[in-house]
């Protein structure tokens, strides 16, 4: 059951008996040594963790993860993330995200949770600028002041996606710039911004509306790769767009 695999690892000394012993397998000496725990203590703990099949003894005496610790273990970058931002996620909802994109949410575990809706935007608009290879977006609205700049980059060979949900309303003055790079969905699960630096995610709120006043960005590749990865799903359920 969950609560048993949540209690077995929720000590600090056993899951970090796990990480060693998932790299390598080592001797019981070995892992001591590198939690920084006596060998009788070590030896508690990893009995602990081979009577729950998470770790197996072998013959030499070392002890290794089972395919039960190892699954364990990448499942839980995921519950670090959310515990680490527990309260941002008491007011954001994941509901709309498919599930394999739930399942990674520890590639997210290095972004930065920034604040403010000025900021973010902001910071937004920065990347979108600085920009020279990529812009990938999944959003229910448009910037409209870096709609030339963009423009300009599609000309020099950038590679642009946009997708918007159907409660966007563009303004009058708006033109897609070359409807077949934008497609619409029903309903966007996040806001999403990705280039080949830096990529932004937005939660919705509890009512499923974007909210831009926090989110996460990061430039490190798991982040980048979970961001680009929804918005190429996304963008294979999405329609081309007309004005």
């Amino acid at each position: 059951m969950t609560s048993e695999l949540l209690r077995e690892l929720s000590h600090p000394a056993r899951l970090k008996i796990l990480q060693t012993i998932a790299l390598e397998a080592k001797q019981l000496e070995k892992i001591a040594e590198k939690i920084g725990a006596s060998v009788q203590e070590t030896s508690t703990h990893l009995e602990r963790l081979r009577n729950g099949g998470f770790a197996d003894k072998h013959s030499d005496n070392s002890y290794g993860a089972s395919p039960l610790g190892q699954v364990s273990l990448s499942l839980l970058p995921g519950l670090d993330f959310v515990g680490s931002n527990s309260g941002y996620f008491r007011d954001h909802e994941l509901s709309l995200l498919p599930d394999r994109f739930i399942a990674r949410l520890g590639d997210l575990r290095e972004g930065e949770l920034t604040e403010g809706s000025v900021t973010n935007i902001q910071r937004a608009e920065r990347v979108i600028r600085e920009s020279r290879g990529k812009i990938w977006v999944v959003a229910n609205e448009v910037m409209l002041d870096v709609v030339p700049v963009i423009r300009e980059k599609i000309d020099e060979g950038l590679d642009f996606r946009f997708i918007i949900d159907q409660t966007f309303k563009p303004p009058s003055e708006f033109e897609p710039t070359i409807p077949q790079l934008w497609r619409q969905i029903p309903k966007i699960p996040a806001v999403v911004a990705v280039t080949e630096k830096e990529a932004m995610v937005f939660f919705l709120d509890r009512k499923l509306e974007a909210d831009y006043s926090d989110g996460f960005v990061s430039s490190e590749p798991p982040f980048q790769k979970w961001c680009e990865d929804l918005v190429e799903y996304l963008w294979d359920q999405g329609v081309s767009i007309e004005k």
